[in-house]
C-alpha cells in the first residue's frame, strides 16, 4: 500500500539557521537560491521560513494547474500583502468578486480597437525620445539609456491612459516607485516586520513614501473631478463606471489604487524589458543585424500605423526571447485556500506556492542553451513542442496581466523606431548584474552611445 505524501515529506534546502531557516540564504542569493535548489531538489520542494508555509514549484504542467486548472483554490501569496500596502487594492492585489468587478471595468481600455488608438501616442512619444537622442548621435558620448527609457515609458502611459495628467518632467515619481519596491522587498524578506503603527524609523520612511504617492495620485483625481473633463482614457472610463447593482461609482480611494497600480505596472516593467533588450542586441551583433535587415526590408521608414509592425516576426521573437532571458516579473506566487495535491504531495491550506519565472525560463530540460540569446527559438515551428507555461512573463489564467498586449505593442514601436534611426551600443563597462526586487532590474544603470544608421 502506497503511503500518502504530505507537506512534511517535501524535500527542503539545508538550513542555515535553526530559527530563521532558509531566510538568510534567500536574502543573500535570491534568484541563485532558486536556481541551485532546483538542481539539487527538483521541481517541487519546501522552504523553511518562520511563520509561513512555502512550497516552490518549477514544472510548467503544475504551474498551469495552479494558475489555470484549479485557480479557484488559490489567492495571491503573502508577497502581495506587502505590495498591497503601497499599491492598495487594485487589479494586481485585489481578490474575489471585487477583483472581477474592477477587471470588468478596466478591460475595455485594453481592447484591440483601443490599442490601435494608443498606437499613435506611442509613436508620438517615441519620436520625442528620438529627438532627445539626436544630440548624442555620432558624438561617442555616453548617456543614461535607463533614464531615457524611463522617461519614454512614463510619457507613453501618461499620454495613453491618463491624458497627460501626470507631471513627467521630474524624477520624483521614479524615486517613489524605486523606494516603494525596496520597502516591499524588505517586508517580503522579513517575516517579523513590526506593525505599521509602531513608530520605528523604517515605518516612518514607509509612511512618508505612501503620503507622497497619495499626494500625486489624489491630486490627479481631484483635478479631473473638479474640472468635470472627459477624455478617451482609462481614468475617465474608471471615473464614469457604475456598479451594475448599486449604481455607485468608484470612491477616490478605489480610483487611486487602480490608477497607481496600472501606472506603475504599465511603465516600470516595460522600461526594464526594453533596457535588457537593447543590452542583449548590443552584445549579439549577429541578431541585431538580422533584426535590422527585417526592419529595412519590411518596415516603412516612418512607422505610422499598426500595419507597419504587424509583419515584423523577428522583432516579436527578439522581444519574447529578451523576456525569457530577463523576465521583468521574475517570480510570482499563490496561496492555497483549501488543501490541494501537487505532484503527489498534499499541500495544506494557507500554503504559499512560489513559481520562480526566471528559473523556468532557464530550465535546461526545457530550453537548449538557456543562457544564450537566441530569438530563433520563438519561431512558430520551434514553439509547437513547448509547454505553454514554459514561458509566462505575464503570468497566466484569469489573472493574466491586463496590459500584456499594450506592453508588447509598446516595445515593438519603441524598438522598431529607435533601431531604424540608430545603432545603440551599450557601454562596454556595463555589468549585467541582477537586482531582483519586485521586478528584475539591472543593479546598475545602463549607459549607451548611439550612431545614426541612415
Amino acid at each position: 500500500m502506497l503511503m500518502k505524501k504530505g507537506f512534511d515529506d517535501l524535500p527542503y534546502p539545508k538550513i542555515s539557521n535553526a530559527i530563521f531557516g532558509n531566510m538568510a540564504q534567500l536574502r543573500k542569493e535570491k534568484i541563485n537560491f532558486f536556481i541551485q535548489q532546483k538542481k539539487v531538489l527538483g521541481n517541487i520542494y519546501r522552504i523553511k521560513v518562520p511563520t509561513r508555509k512555502v512550497v516552490v514549484i518549477t514544472s510548467p504542467e503544475w504551474i498551469k494547474y495552479v494558475l489555470v486548472d484549479n485557480n479557484k483554490n488559490y489567492t495571491k501569496s503573502f508577497a502581495y500583502d506587502s505590495i498591497r500596502l503601497f499599491l492598495g487594492n487594485g487589479l494586481l492585489t485585489s481578490e474575489g468578486d471585487f477583483w472581477k468587478r474592477q477587471r470588468r471595468l478596466a478591460q475595455p481600455a485594453f481592447h484591440k480597437e483601443k490599442l490601435h488608438l494608443m498606437f499613435h501616442n506611442m509613436v508620438e512619444q517615441t519620436n520625442k525620445c528620438i529627438q532627445r537622442l539626436e544630440k548624442y548621435a555620432d558624438s561617442g558620448a555616453l548617456f543614461n539609456l535607463s533614464d531615457e527609457l524611463y522617461k519614454l515609458t512614463l510619457d507613453i502611459v501618461n499620454s495613453t491612459l491618463f491624458y497627460n495628467e501626470i507631471e513627467s518632467t521630474t524624477g520624483s515619481i521614479y524615486q517613489l516607485v524605486s523606494k516603494g519596491s525596496e520597502f516591499i522587498t524588505q517586508r517580503i524578506d522579513n517575516p517579523f516586520q513590526l506593525p505599521n503603527w509602531v513608530p520605528t524609523p523604517h515605518n516612518w520612511r514607509e509612511k512618508k513614501i505612501l503620503h507622497s504617492m497619495d499626494d500625486v495620485f489624489f491630486s490627479i483625481i481631484d483635478r479631473r473631478r473638479k474640472n468635470k473633463e472627459h477624455h478617451e482614457d482609462l481614468l475617465s472610463m474608471l471615473m464614469e463606471a457604475k456598479d451594475e447593482e448599486t449604481g455607485e461609482g468608484m470612491s477616490n480611494k478605489q480610483l487611486r489604487d487602480e490608477i497607481l497600480t496600472i501606472f506603475v505596472a504599465g511603465h516600470e516593467t516595460t522600461q526594464i524589458a526594453l533596457g535588457w533588450t537593447f543590452y542583449l542586441l548590443s552584445k549579439n551583433p549577429d541578431k541585431l543585424n538580422q533584426l535590422n535587415n527585417e526592419l529595412d526590408a519590411q518596415a516603412n521608414d516612418s512607422i505610422t500605423s499598426p500595419s507597419d509592425i504587424r509583419g515584423l516576426t523577428y522583432l516579436k521573437q527578439v522581444i519574447d526571447e529578451s523576456m525569457r532571458c530577463y523576465p521583468p516579473a521574475w517570480v510570482m506566487g499563490r496561496r492555497t485556500i483549501e488543501k490541494d495535491n501537487i505532484e503527489g504531495y498534499e499541500i495544506p491550506p494557507y500554503t504559499n506556492v512560489v513559481m520562480p519565472i526566471y528559473v523556468v525560463h532557464h530550465d535546461e530540460s526545457i530550453w537548449e542553451n538557456p543562457y544564450e540569446f537566441e530569438p530563433e527559438r520563438f519561431a512558430p515551428d520551434k514553439l509547437k513542442d513547448k509547454h505553454k507555461y514554459a514561458y509566462f512573463p505575464f503570468g497566466g489564467g484569469p489573472r493574466l496581466c491586463i496590459g500584456n498586449n499594450f506592453a508588447i505593442q509598446e516595445m515593438q514601436v519603441v524598438l522598431a523606431m529607435i533601431l531604424q534611426r540608430f545603432r545603440v551600443e551599450i557601454d562596454s563597462q556595463f555589468i549585467p548584474e541582477l537586482d531582483p526586487l519586485v521586478t528584475l532590474r539591472p543593479k546598475y544603470p545602463i549607459y549607451a552611445k548611439v550612431w545614426k544608421r541612415k
